[in-house]
This record gives C-alpha cells, sequence and structure tokens, in this order.
C-alpha cells in the first residue's frame, strides 16, 4: 500500500506543479489544493487504506491505541497543498520544460509528449519501479482557468506488493485523477 501511496504522490507533484506548462493560459501562484482519487481495478486505494487504518485502531485495546495511532501515518493521502511560486511558471513554460520538470519528479518513468493544446499537455510512457510500480503510464492533464487545474492518469502493470483484486499475472489497472484549485496568492507558513 505505500508503494502505490508514493507513485500517487509522485505523479500528483509532478502534475499539481505542471499543469500549465503547455498553456498560454498561465496559473496563478500562490497557495493550491489538490483533491486526489485513486483506483486500482475499479477499487479506491486511498479510502482502503484509511479504513483498514480504522480497522486496525479499532482491534487495539483502548489503552493502547492513541500509542499505536500515533505511529500511524498522519498525512491525508486523499488531498495535497502546495505553492507555486512565479519562478517555478517562469520555468516551465513549454510542453519540454515540463517534461523535463516531471522526467525529475518521476525518474524511474520514461516519460514523451504525445500531444498539447492551448490549455492542455498529454503524456505516455513506462515506468520502471517508481514507487513500486512497474507499467504503463499514459494521461492527460488540463488547466480549465488560472486558478483550476484536472489531471487524469491511466496505467496498467504491476505493483511489488499485492494489492486487492490484482490479476493472477500481477497486473493492475490504475488511474489516478486529481482537481487542483487555486486558494489564495499568499502561501501558509512554511508551505513550499
Amino acid at each position: 500500500m505505500r508503494r502505490v501511496t508514493l507513485l500517487v504522490l509522485s505523479c500528483s507533484t509532478f502534475f499539481s506543479i505542471s499543469h500549465s506548462h503547455a498553456s498560454q493560459l498561465q496559473p496563478q501562484t500562490g497557495h493550491w489544493r489538490s483533491q486526489h482519487q485513486v483506483l486500482v481495478n475499479g477499487q479506491d486505494i486511498l479510502q482502503q487504506m484509511k479504513a483498514l487504518q480504522q480497522q486496525m485502531l479499532a482491534a487495539v485495546p483502548a489503552e493502547q491505541r492513541a500509542l499505536v495511532a500515533g505511529m500511524m501515518p498522519k498525512k491525508d493521502l486523499t488531498s495535497a497543498q502546495e505553492c507555486l511560486t512565479a519562478a517555478e511558471v517562469a520555468l516551465l513554460q513549454t510542453p519540454e520544460q515540463w517534461l523535463s520538470r516531471a522526467k525529475k519528479d518521476l525518474p524511474r518513468c520514461q516519460l514523451q509528449l504525445t500531444g498539447s493544446t492551448a490549455n492542455s499537455v498529454s503524456v505516455k510512457g513506462q515506468c520502471q519501479d517508481q514507487g513500486g510500480y512497474t507499467g504503463s503510464l499514459q494521461g492527460t492533464v488540463t488547466l480549465k482557468t488560472p486558478q483550476w487545474m484536472q489531471m487524469n492518469m491511466q496505467g496498467t502493470g504491476q505493483y511489488k506488493m499485492p494489492l486487492p483484486g490484482q490479476a493472477q499475472n500481477g497486473d493492475v489497472k490504475f488511474t489516478l485523477s486529481s482537481d487542483s484549485r487555486w486558494q489564495s496568492a499568499n502561501c501558509p507558513a512554511g508551505m513550499r
């Protein structure tokens, strides 16, 4: 499950910064919030991870529950916040520039551009053990307005650890969707 999370975070970090990089329509700099959904073979894996954590806590004796809860990850994987700076926007003006950024964020994936419009970019590629995932990756990022971005990625491949609904040959189909909205021109203290 953790490896699925690492792939999700890698993809969402890359795309939350690079949504607009091929577009003439630029995103606003500042504080952005993204909502993510990850389906593995049609099942919402992030919600399953939350439910599993709650089940684990419920099984722990009441007097030990706070200790165990303190050891569990506290980050909500279904959402993320990010500060998009003017310097980042300035360095990511063309599809080629944001593809270069993508390759840095997803170093174990060989990605290529498959198309772009005034407000979207499409990519495809192969990943080799990126966050535990080996397989195909393709999708599109669309800047709807300067304050609203959407990303949809799909892939078929294998994870190092078994997942619910995984085929006998180990293959899984995943879909990663992200909806990002601008929150404010100023980023909260300590946010990058």
